[in-house]
């Protein structure tokens, strides 16, 4: 009686105990944070259209959105029970015989060899942080898929760990393997495809299908087996998933479109990207990626057709960037050749600055138009030498040619830098130019202080940012209206308020000059990349020994930016913007309105057209009878009207006569006006024309430096004039050595007067001059 009585106690006890091990303990156990609710999906952005651009990896996981326990076919769910749990509904977190024979080899070979773990222990091991293998490992995995078969479904549990299983090349989630392998939803999963992906997670990298196939296939086959003995899979269903042919995606596929811009907008609108990432909704961005695509294959395209074209090694990259007027939206934005396949495509062509050769000039011209200049006012394009704290700066125009009296259109439109560096100067200097890039359009990219450029600053020796300067224009666009760029919609708030930056009636003339094309046939011709099936308004760049090369500009409804060159700077083989960019902008701005009629700008209600002498801009008396040739019909905007030429403005042959400040170009080579003009006489007691002194121009700062021959103390003497003045130099404090035609101060420490007199008329000019040693 003793023995049963002591029989029953221990049954008791050990029941007890077992209640205890099975559903007390396990309360002590915290679960993994999110090991139900929150499946790893990664942060997913998308184009405009709600189209997948790029989905982030959560952590080290490359997901997929979660899916819900009935979105997994059935022959997957079998197969993957086969390969690693064929009881996981019949147990309760535990398997009593997996455990003894995974405790009976780590006894015996001192270590884990077979596998043991439950699908719900493998969950919790899958949700948990990293811990080493030991016994004590195992416990704790042992008593938590306890709690957690305790307090969740075995469907709950079995999607958690469908969502997080890893596949190998990153992929978590059957969702995500699916499609990565073979390209398609889970649903369409055959029974030999879903095998495949079951067996996976063994050893994910060691039998990775595209490297290791044969590894992968024994892994499938086993599988297939084990399905067999389960009664997942009947023979002939067995027989057809053998004979089965997979056909596995070329390599791994992922929802990475437009790189550079989703790392944009990972920097500049963190604070949207960080609010989705904690609430778990998407990025909606503002790319178009059908567009997205046809710009990366027009840039791919064209650096090949370009490094044929000019004899290059195809290293060549390119940035471009298409902005929405109307919203600021950026449809698509490419910042490179290829982001994985060209050298360096990881650099961000329209982020990282470069020097903007001649795209700056037209807000030069926007300010001049503001400030009362008209087109067809007169810039003389001769040679001038400015004299700065730096040294000397003489602008030559890109054909190395002068050519005398050009209106604001024509300097603007064939991209002449003498004109728009003397137009700068006579409106204020560089200061002028760099507080509209820096405070009006906001270029983040230019140094503080203009003195840095000089009046180089027009001529684009700054560095720019392509998507900047691409906004830049898209506020000419909307003829002086300034909006921020936009990378994200954030969640369909409205578009940014514009502010009106420019005068709408300027920025309308500066489209009508950017888009003329006879204007721009000196420099062009008329068979350019830039002539487009429809009025656009554009304008090119290079840079210094060619090393970029740009092309930028817009319709009403769109702005296009396209920047061509190399990361490592060294220059092209004498490519411009119109040869290297321009066919990439011709093709997208195409694209861009192959659906939609283009349009145009309406004239402002006081555009007046005006008939003008296309030498000195002015209104020709009923006198001077000028053939056509000579004449040219001129838009006239905000009351700024022409000038009315006189008839003393002529000669009695009709030639429109010219100012001494001519003087120096009429008697060189590049006068081609001699039958068209002539120069105005200077006449009986008319004051002669001012000159001014260069160098040194006026609070000139220079420096003795004894590492320079002769200490550095030999400074030149200029003037800008007619040519015809006999100059005379003196200063009170300083000698001046002649050599030749030439003039030099001799410098000494102090603050001196220099003197330019005239020995002709007697005028006289003055500037200062401080000088100091090192």
């Amino acid at each position: 009686m003793n023995w049963k009585r002591k029989t029953l106690w221990a049954i008791a006890i050990l029941a007890i105990a077992l209640g205890n091990l099975l559903y007390i303990v396990p309360l002590f156990f915290p679960l993994p944070e999110g090991i139900v609710s929150s499946p790893p999906q990664g942060l997913l952005f998308v184009d405009r259209e709600g189209r997948p651009v790029r989905r982030l990896l959560d952590g080290e996981f490359r997901a997929n959105d979660p899916a819900k326990f009935d979105e997994f076919p059935q022959v997957l769910i079998d197969a993957t029970l086969a390969a690693e749990d064929s009881r996981f509904f019949s147990h309760n977190g535990i398997d009593p015989l997996r455990m003894g024979r995974a405790a009976f080899d780590a006894l015996t070979k001192r270590r884990f060899v077979s596998g043991a773990s439950t699908i719900t222990q493998q969950t919790v091991k899958l949700y948990s942080k990293p811990r080493p293998r030991s016994f004590r490992t195992k416990f704790i995995e042992i008593f938590t898929a306890r709690k957690l078969e305790m307090f969740a479904d075995k469907e709950s549990i079995l999607t958690a760990y469908l969502n997080r299983l890893p596949y190998g090349n990153q992929y978590t989630g059957a969702r995500a393997a699916a499609l990565g392998y073979f390209g398609k939803p889970m649903n369409d999963l055959s029974a030999a495809e879903a095998s495949l992906l079951a067996g996976l997670p063994n050893k994910p990298s060691r039998l990775n299908p595209w490297r290791n196939l044969e590894g992968a296939q024994l892994r499938q086959a086993w599988i297939l087996g084990r399905m067999i003995e389960e009664a997942f899979l009947t023979e002939q269903q067995f027989d057809a998933a053998k004979q089965e042919n997979l056909h596995f995606l070329p390599g791994p596929a992922q929802t990475f479109h437009a790189p550079h811009f989703v790392d944009l907008i990972r920097d500049l609108d963190s604070d949207v990207v960080t609010a989705a990432s904690e609430t778990g909704r998407r990025v909606e961005t503002t790319l178009d990626l059908i567009l997205q695509r046809f710009v990366e294959s027009a840039v791919s395209a064209n650096l090949a057709r370009l490094a044929h074209q000019s004899n290059e090694t195809n290293d060549l990259q390119a940035a471009v960037v298409v902005i929405e007027n109307s919203t600021g939206d950026v449809l698509a934005l490419s910042g490179s050749r290829s982001f994985f396949s060209s050298r360096a495509g990881q650099l961000n062509g329209a982020w990282t600055p470069r020097s903007a050769g001649s795209t700056l000039k037209p807000f030069t011209y926007l300010l001049a138009l503001e400030r009362g200049y008209t087109a067809a006012n007169i810039l003389a394009d001769t040679p001038i030498e400015y004299v700065t704290s730096t040294g000397t700066y003489q602008p030559v125009n890109f054909d190395r040619q002068f050519h005398g009296p050009v209106s604001i259109r024509h300097s603007l439109a064939n991209s002449l830098n003498v004109p728009v560096v003397k137009l700068l100067d006579e409106m204020g200097g560089p200061e002028l130019i760099h507080n509209t890039l820096t405070k009006q359009l906001q270029f983040t990219s230019l140094a503080e202080d203009a003195t840095e450029y000089g009046l180089g600053l027009t001529l684009g020796n700054a560095e720019v940012r392509l998507l900047e300067l691409t906004n830049g224009y898209a506020c000419l666009a909307r003829l002086g209206e300034w909006k921020p760029f936009r990378l994200n919609r954030k969640n369909s708030d409205p578009s940014p308020q514009a502010t009106q930056r420019f005068d709408p009636d300027a920025a309308w003339l500066i489209a009508d000059i950017l888009s003329d094309q006879r204007a721009r046939a000196e420099a062009f011709g008329l068979r350019s990349p830039l002539n487009l099936p429809f009025r656009c308004a554009a304008k090119t760049g290079t840079s210094t020994d060619f090393r970029d090369n740009w092309t930028i500009g817009y319709t009403p409804a769109y702005t296009v930016g396209v920047w061509v060159g190399r990361f490592d700077n060294r220059p092209l083989n004498k490519v411009s913007g119109a040869m290297g960019a321009a066919p990439i902008f011709r093709e997208v701005m195409i694209r861009l309105h192959r659906e939609n009629e283009p349009g145009w700008y309406a004239q402002p209600a006081n555009a007046i057209t005006i008939q003008v002498d296309e030498l000195n801009g002015k209104t020709p008396p009923p006198t001077a009878s000028l053939p056509d040739h000579r004449l040219r019909q001129e838009w006239f905007v905000n009351q700024s009207l022409p000038e009315s030429a006189t008839p003393d403005e002529y000669d009695e042959s009709g030639k429109t006569l010219l100012s001494s400040d001519y003087s120096n170009w009429w008697r060189s080579e590049a006068n081609d006006l001699r039958d068209l003009a002539a120069l105005m006489p200077i006449r009986e007691n008319e004051s002669p024309p001012p000159f001014r002194i260069i160098s040194p121009l006026e609070g000139t700062a220079a420096f003795l430096d004894p590492d320079l021959p002769g200490d550095g103390s030999r400074f030149p003497l200029k003037i800008a004039g007619s040519g015809n003045e006999e100059i005379e130099w003196s200063s009170p404090s300083l000698t001046i050595e002649t050599e030749g035609d030439r003039r030099w101060l001799v410098l000494k420490p102090g603050e001196h007067e220099v003197v330019a007199r005239d020995q002709r008329t007697g005028q006289e000019v003055t500037t200062r001059i401080k000088v100091q040693s090192l």
